[in-house]
Parts: C-alpha cells; sequence; structure tokens
C-alpha cells in the first residue's frame, strides 16, 4: 500500500529515544478501510481506494450509493485512489483494515493537505515582502505596499504571475520528509515530526517518502 487518509487531530510534544523534546502532528488513520480496486485486466491500470471517516446513507447521492453497493464496502465519508503494483493491490480484499502500522517508527514520509484560507491578504503577509522601507509622507499605510507592479508605456501593461493582493491559503500542499515519530496501532494514530499542512479535523494523505525512494532506486541504478 502507497499511503493512508487521515484526519488531523492537532500538534503537541513527546519526548523522543535521545530524551529531546519534539513537537509533533497526531494524525488519526484509524477508519481506513478497503472500499474498491483497480484492475489492468479491466481498468488498464492497479490501484487500490481507501475509504476513511463514517457516513450516513442519505448524505451520499445516487452515484456515490452505487459505487459502494456495487463494490458490497462499508458507506465512507472521504475516498482516495492509491496507485499500487498488481503484487501490491493482490494483499488486499475490499473490505479489509489498512491500520497505522503501515508505517513504522523512524519512517519518512510525505504528507498532503490543503492549507489553512486567510481570505484576501497584502503582499507582505502573502509573499512575505519587506514592504516599504521608506517614509511614508503622509500616505496611509504606504509601508505595506507592494511598490512598482511594472513600467510605462513599454510594455504598458502588468506581466502575468507578478506577485501581488490576493485570495491567500486553501491550497494543496505537500510537506515532504517528515519523520514519523511514534505509531499507536492500536488507537490508530501516527505521530509526525512537525507541521503538517491544514486546520486541525482537516483531511490529510500519508505516504511514504517520494525522494527516498528515489535516492534508492537511483543508488541501485549506479551499482
Amino acid at each position: 500500500m502507497k499511503g493512508l487518509i487521515g484526519k488531523k487531530i492537532g500538534m503537541t510534544q513527546v519526548f523522543n529515544d535521545e530524551g529531546n523534546l519534539v513537537p509533533v502532528t497526531v494524525v488519526d488513520v484509524s477508519t481506513c478501510q478497503v472500499v474498491g480496486k483497480r484492475t489492468p485486466e479491466k481498468d488498464q491500470y492497479s490501484a487500490v481506494t481507501l475509504g476513511f471517516g463514517e457516513i450516513r446513507e442519505k448524505v451520499l447521492n445516487q452515484a456515490q450509493r452505487g459505487f459502494f453497493k456495487k463494490n458490497s464496502a462499508a458507506l465512507r465519508r472521504h475516498l482516495k485512489e492509491f496507485r499500487v503494483t498488481p503484487e501490491d493491490a493482490a494483499q488486499f480484499n475490499v473490505g479489509d483494515a489498512v491500520k497505522a502500522d503501515l508505517f513504522t517508527k523512524g519512517q519518512l514520509v510525505d504528507v498532503t493537505g490543503t492549507t489553512k484560507g486567510r481570505g484576501f491578504s497584502g503582499v507582505m503577509r502573502r509573499w512575505s515582502f519587506k514592504g516599504s522601507q521608506t517614509k511614508t509622507h503622509g500616505t496611509h499605510e504606504y509601508q505595506r505596499h507592494p511598490g512598482a507592479i511594472g513600467q510605462r508605456k513599454t510594455p504598458g501593461r502588468t506581466y502575468p504571475n507578478k506577485k501581488m493582493p490576493g485570495h491567500y491559503g486553501v491550497e494543496q500542499v505537500t510537506t515532504q520528509n517528515l519523520t514519523v515519530v511514534d505509531v499507536d496501532t492500536e488507537k490508530g494514530l501516527l505521530l509526525i515530526k512537525g507541521a503538517v499542512p491544514g486546520h486541525n479535523d482537516a483531511i490529510v494523505y500519508v505516504r511514504p517518502s517520494v525522494k527516498v525512494a528515489l535516492r534508492a532506486q537511483h543508488k541501485a541504478s549506479r551499482g
């Protein structure tokens, strides 16, 4: 399996084996379950669909009800498809629970989530601009202005992708190479070092680190 769906519970602190105090994010992965599979014979690729979080049937639309009924799977609120090899897919059946012990203590993981929404923000908050260092001469809040955003007649426009004020947050972000400090299989919890994207109770996706796998492949290819 290539990952788990989880819910961000919040942050706390724990002592590691060396006695150092480490800030960790607690992620609940207790209700992950296989609700569907893709096969190369039928779908031209191999994948496993995981479900997370309970939901009442009347909340689902007709297409969602049909999906769960067709696969004879338990109802789940959040779904995520993970690409796997046919050999890995053969190890899982619909209805199997995928637990926190998929990851081990000390393993590096990538966590994907949606960042907190911060509304319409200026350039100092959105892009970390330094702000104007000159005197305002009475101009209202000039010190937080972006400054010049282009030239005059040539080209006579503002270039695309110019960093300007605008909506900040609510973007999908992946934080890479985070360390799993501890795994609580009984409660279905992962303790991940550092911060992960999103607010408390946000849905996140935890996968093994991509860079670690690529680094291992590169090392093996070089012999």
